[in-house]
């Protein structure tokens, strides 16, 4: 294959952001093409290193054919839509319903997203899955959260000498669940990073709001299961507001994995996550002025598109590139 086919393949790939089977058969198709078009130009007495250059050019610039060949495969079906909604709407249910202080409810409900995302990371990480796993690492997210009291405990002890240290055994388990959190985000988002960094802003489009959320309840009572075992008028004041909220990020999902443009697919996850995700925290902080709002909406911005700095850094997912030889 002449060299000019090579890193014109190679740009292509760069800017499918598909699955890797699917970008491998398009670059095999693609090579076909180019071949047959090399070999057509040959027949007519042109020499290989022109034919090969006038094929690439009767091609048009690789960027636009990734483009458009992205607008032809990235478009999913409405039971994929109606899929990758269902996460956000299992939440925004318990929200609802205000049965997120049950601990049964809450785990039945949890264990079944994280399940589901492992069943759609198994089986490639389909475009429905993405928004399974970013709801999948907020159970582990609260329980390392409940290391806090722990180790505020110890410190406290040994700095001051008031009040009884956590058990070691305790203290590395909660160690260990911590370092696995960690590790469990950053792969994910390093891995997610590496096919589109559009995917992992769909990925973490809740986990700010529920964060922010987890900490504001926990600071209401001191620490998570408090909260848990009493049922309040003043834990669920937030309850209308988390429950619209990931209801909107439902129907962001459904827009996401319809729409065909990677530029509107960027709009709606950005639109949703700044206007949502601001209105929730205004009502969790009293924020009113048109400066702290805005600020907000900055900060927000920049988590969401964060993955496309991390994408620079880490570069595309390394798939063996198909080579026709």
């Amino acid at each position: 294959m002449q060299a000019e086919v090579a890193i014109y393949l190679d740009e292509v790939k760069t800017h499918l952001h598909l699955d890797p089977d699917t970008e491998s058969r398009v670059i095999c198709e693609l090579y076909s093409h180019l071949q047959e078009k090399v070999n057509e130009l040959q027949e007519r007495g042109v020499s290989e290193l022109e034919a090969t250059r006038e094929a690439l050019a009767s091609f048009g610039g690789a960027r636009s054919i990734a483009r458009l060949t992205y607008e032809a495969y990235s478009r999913g079906s409405w039971l994929e839509a109606l899929i990758s909604c269902q996460p956000h709407m299992i939440v925004a249910a318990l929200f609802a319903t205000h049965v997120w202080r049950q601990p049964v409810m809450l785990g039945a409900a949890f264990a079944t997203i994280v399940l589901i995302a492992a069943l759609g990371s198994r089986k490639g990480t389909p475009m429905w899955s993405y928004s399974w796993m970013g709801y999948a690492v907020f159970p582990f997210l609260i329980l390392a959260s409940m290391s806090w009291d722990p180790v505020v405990r110890t410190v406290t002890y040994i700095a001051r000498g008031t009040g009884a240290p956590a058990p070691v055994w305790e203290l590395a388990l909660l160690g260990a669940l911590c370092v696995f959190t960690i590790w469990l985000v950053a792969s994910t988002t390093v891995k997610t990073a590496k096919r589109d960094w559009i995917l992992v802003s769909l990925m973490l489009l809740p986990l700010p709001v529920l964060a922010i959320w987890l900490i504001t309840v926990s600071r209401s009572d001191g620490f998570v299961l408090n909260v848990l075992r009493s049922f309040e008028v003043r834990f669920s004041r937030w309850d209308t507001a988390m429950a619209y909220f990931c209801a909107t990020l439902g129907v962001a999902s459904v827009l996401f994995v319809r729409i065909r443009q990677r530029v509107l697919k960027a709009a709606a996850i950005l639109a949703v996550g700044i206007v949502g995700g601001s209105a929730v925290l205004r009502s969790f902080w009293g924020v009113a002025g048109v400066f702290e709002l805005f600020l907000l909406s900055l900060a927000l911005l920049a988590f969401l598109t964060s993955p496309f700095l991390l994408r620079t850094v880490v570069g595309k997912e390394a798939e063996p590139s198909v080579r026709p030889l």
